[in-house]
């Protein structure tokens, strides 16, 4: 078999035949053993162990028996763990394609593999992941975040994965060098791998990525059309009054229409899509119902169903007819702040079809990137906030300082963008809420080397793939005391804070070359919302978990379960006037204090498990409750504290 001895292929064959395999064999096993007659002895899988760690499926293998035996060995292993599951299949049969598949698995990795085309030795490159173990664990149920810790566990900062059609050979590396690594020492050889995966996911053909792109002229204009647009400081400061104006026609829109059962989170993440969508598309009816569409089947089908490619054709038609709008009726747009028109006027009018598939395929990407971790954020951030009185009444403080600095009869349409990012409790609560729930860059960051490099002590072949997990390091406890938890005061001191980011301890929008171009806009539309929310309203979270806790967030990339199961009820006028404002002001020390205290690596907070009941003071769950919140209480005796 010619077409399986190169290495990529050998090995996601023989993990295929192991799951196969363990897939007949969990079904029909039980059935297998009536076919023996009464009084005979069952049949029976001998227990073959190899030693840990001294073979797994993915490495160079030499000897077909050392395979076979940890096939069975993991087999055995996945038997134990799972159900029976009741499915007739005569005995002969069940027993004969277990041989067969057992003599596969041997004759696949008995293969000589081809030499490599980036010419790297095995020896010199990161160790193959033990398949056998990560199929247990995603058998098992375990969440994303396990399983990838449990890799790393069993095989350090680096080693490969094989992911079939989209990624192929994965060099995963995770912990605090190499998020060094990727966002500062390697950052001009990396490129980004993502956005032609999710390209393709959506149009149905394959899409260029990055450097691909960059190659081209229209991929030229792509990337001046999006830095001209979300570095432009007229047109930013410009957008922060549309989010601020429309942040309060919102609220003003959810106390006139909104029943005190219907879940806030329903109507709010629409405000959002079309929101974004006025401001890439411009005149953004169409394209937003079209987005909004697309992110709903996501949340239900996942990113390859078909309603997304639906979609995505659906959105090609949308922007080719306005793209010849703009040509017959240039006046009509003129003055339009959008990536589209940017994209309009530097493209002189004169796309032709495949341009146009390209930015097409080029907008939607951006947009659901952007979306998947904007709106996911503020579900989190908004979720957390109205749970903890205390970093609730802290923000509302914030705010109506700020509004009081402004001068009489302020209101939240009176801040401009430096207004909004001085709100530092504020920002702060957005970084940690991505710190803990986003999905780029922190459980996800693909790159492909321009260069060969070297990762502690491994090679890494110019062209291949590496998926940075960066949760690796924001979940730690050494670098984040209780690290489940929701805590914004570790970012409140600006020294500790910049520590940190140049440490690449937190990398919430990344770093370098490829940090996140429109962090300024999410931060300034996100911030003008909260500060909207939290000026006016109470409300109230609600959990599918015991005693309505927070739940533990282990969803891996582009899965919003846990996100969607968030509701906040029970929107009312908040009772908090704010009249003991001037006895409770934010005390400049109180943030420098406890961002400072946080900062420090000997603090040993133990690790919150799951079944830590809620408090009994705020009925808000122990494991979002910082533990420096006592510093923002509701009084001038919790400050002192």
């Amino acid at each position: 078999m010619p077409w399986c001895r190169r290495e990529r292929y050998r090995v996601a064959l023989v993990a295929a035949a192991v799951v196969l395999l363990s897939q007949v064999v969990l079904v029909a096993l039980p059935q297998a053993a009536r076919g023996f007659a009464a009084g005979q002895q069952q049949p029976r899988f001998p227990r073959l162990r190899v030693q840990p760690g001294t073979h797994s499926l993915g490495s160079r293998a030499t000897h077909g028996t050392v395979v076979m035996r940890e096939a069975i060995a993991g087999v055995e292993e996945l038997m134990a763990s799972s159900m029976p599951i009741a499915t007739e299949l005569p005995g002969a049969a069940v027993l004969l394609a277990v041989v067969a598949l057992l003599g596969f698995v041997v004759v696949l990795a008995t293969q000589k593999p081809e030499p490599r085309p980036d010419g790297a030795l095995e020896e010199e490159l990161p160790p193959w992941a033990d398949m056998v173990a990560v199929l247990q664990d995603a058998l098992s149920g375990r969440p994303f975040d396990d399983v990838l810790l449990n890799m790393r566990a069993r095989h350090g900062d680096a080693f490969r994965i094989y992911v079939p059609s989209l990624f192929g050979e994965t060099i995963v590396i995770m912990g605090r060098e190499a998020n060094q690594f990727v966002f500062t020492e390697q950052d001009k050889n990396l490129e980004q791998a993502l956005g032609g995966v999710v390209g393709t996911a959506v149009s149905g053909k394959k899409t260029m990525g990055t450097k691909e792109r960059k190659a081209t002229e229209s991929g030229k204009i792509f990337d001046k059309a999006s830095t001209n647009f979300f570095s432009n400081k007229k047109a930013l400061a410009r957008a922060t009054t549309i989010f601020t104006n429309s942040s309060e026609d919102f609220c003003d829109r959810m106390e006139r229409e909104i029943k005190p059962d219907q879940n806030v989170f329903e109507i709010l993440w629409t405000y959002v899509v079309q929101t974004n969508a006025d401001m890439l598309y411009g005149n953004g009816e169409n394209a937003g119902s079209i987005v909004c569409r697309t992110i709903d089947s996501i949340n239900k089908e996942g990113l390859f169903s078909p309603q997304v490619r639906k979609a995505g054709d659906d959105l090609s038609a949308v922007l080719i007819e306005s793209y010849e709008d703009r040509v017959k009726n240039p006046k009509k747009y003129e003055g339009e702040d959008s990536l589209f028109e940017e994209f309009f006027t530097l493209s002189k009018g004169s796309a032709d079809p495949d341009m146009l598939q390209g930015f097409q395929q080029f907008m939607l990407t951006l947009q659901l990137a952007a979306n998947g971790n904007q709106l996911v954020t503020i579900r989190w951030l908004m979720s957390h906030v109205f749970a903890e009185p205390e970093i609730l009444a802290a923000v509302r403080r914030e705010v109506r300082q700020k509004l009081a600095e402004k001068g009489p009869g302020a209101t939240i349409r009176s801040l401009n963008l430096d207004d909004l990012l001085a709100l530092r409790l504020t920002n702060a609560c957005i970084t940690e809420a991505v710190r803990l729930h986003s999905d780029i860059p922190a459980k996800l960051t693909l790159r492909q080397p321009d260069v060969d490099m070297e990762f502690k002590g491994y090679k890494v072949p110019k062209g291949s793939t590496v998926f940075l997990y960066a949760d690796a390091v924001h979940k730690d406890e050494q670098y984040f005391p209780k690290a489940g938890s929701f805590c914004p005061h570790r970012y409140t001191d600006p020294k500790t804070f910049n520590k940190m980011q140049m440490d690449r301890e937190i990398v919430t929008f990344g770093h370098g070359r490829k940090r996140c171009t429109g962090e300024l806009h999410a931060r300034a539309q996100i911030s003008a919302l909260l500060a909207s929310f939290v000026l006016r309203f109470d409300m109230d979270l609600q959990t599918k978990e015991p005693e309505n806790r927070m739940p533990e967030d282990h969803d891996g990339p582009f899965v919003f379960d846990t996100a969607n199961t968030l509701c906040l009820v029970n929107l009312r006028r908040t009772a908090d006037t704010g009249d003991g404002d001037d006895k409770a002001v934010l005390a400049e020390q109180d943030l420098v204090t406890a961002a400072s205290l946080l900062g420090r690596r000997n603090i040993q907070m133990p690790r919150v498990e799951r079944e830590t009941p809620a408090s009994p003071d705020t009925g808000a769950p122990e494991a979002s409750k910082c533990p420096f919140g006592s510093l923002f209480g509701l009084n001038d005796s919790d400050a002192a504290n």
